[in-house]
């Protein structure tokens, strides 16, 4: 048996969306608006920093402890506590040092844009596009009759026949949902790393602590549903909503930052 050319089809449309969309999205705003590489640079650092180095593995650690073990069978505390306000928290706080410190310099809508572009762009990259490049790796080795050849003190024979059928058995569909989940997660970081800034350039906390609320609802509902054996294209629905919801903040907040750009301005030449 063969993975379905479909499915490859699929796998690469993920692919390019990961990829080539926030890459893509990155060089056009950067020639068009002149976008802060550095705001690119640092958002990606962030989450490599807050998620990757420290949320994960402290998340990981817990994991073997007896009491959170228990606490994680309650679907409230999973979805609501882990799920989304620890995402929520480790996230939105970088942003906020991220804005405040390495990036007070330059703070304006499109660098708001341009660190949600990092920010959310290294996610997909890191979460989904690395498991969708080892996907597509191992079904080109079983259409070529290869991936056998794999197995070793590395894979073992159980692991390896796992694999193959996953890959050969899952529906091609379900191969376009991580890219198209992370296309609207993008929008939804590039929105939520404009409310960080907003409240920064306000000078307001509180706008941190909207935030991270913000990003536990998103979160917290997605991994309910799951978790319910709703469809996996009703919580893509939910996601894609949301992700509308964050495009017309993102369009429609660009003049307040104007306002408050001219207005900093304005003080800077009175002083």
């Amino acid at each position: 048996m063969m993975v379905s050319q479909l499915s490859l089809v699929f796998m690469i449309c993920s692919l390019l969306l990961i990829f080539v969309f926030p890459v893509g999205a990155a060089v056009y705003l950067y020639k068009k608006e002149r976008i802060s590489l550095k705001a690119i640079g640092i958002g990606a650092l962030i989450f490599i920093v807050f998620q990757i180095v420290i949320r994960i593995p402290l998340l990981a650690f817990f994991s073997d402890q007896p009491w959170f073990q228990e606490l994680m069978q309650n679907l409230l505390f999973s979805a609501v506590l882990v799920g989304g306000l620890s995402a929520g928290l480790f996230e939105e706080v970088g942003r906020y040092l991220a804005f405040r410190f390495p990036l007070k310099q330059v703070l304006s809508w499109k660098n708001g844009v341009a660190y949600g572009l990092g920010h959310g762009g290294i996610e997909a990259m890191v979460l989904v596009g690395m498991t969708y490049i080892n996907n597509i790796i191992i079904s080109l080795m079983i259409n070529a009759g290869t991936f056998e050849n794999l197995i070793g003190p590395g894979l073992d024979a159980a692991t390896a026949e796992m694999v193959k059928n996953q890959l050969i058995n899952t529906p091609p569909f379900y191969f376009i949902v991580g890219g198209l989940e992370r296309f609207f997660t993008l929008f939804i970081q590039i929105g939520l790393s404009l409310v960080v800034l907003y409240g920064v350039m306000k000078r307001k906390i509180s706008y941190l602590f909207y935030a991270i609320l913000l990003h536990t609802l998103v979160n917290a509902p997605a991994v309910i549903l799951l978790e319910r054996g709703v469809s996996i294209w009703w919580v893509e629905l939910f996601v894609l909503l949301l992700a509308v919801i964050a495009v017309v903040w993102i369009i429609r907040s660009r003049p307040l930052f104007e306002q408050l750009t001219t207005l900093e301005e304005d003080g800077s030449s009175k002083d």
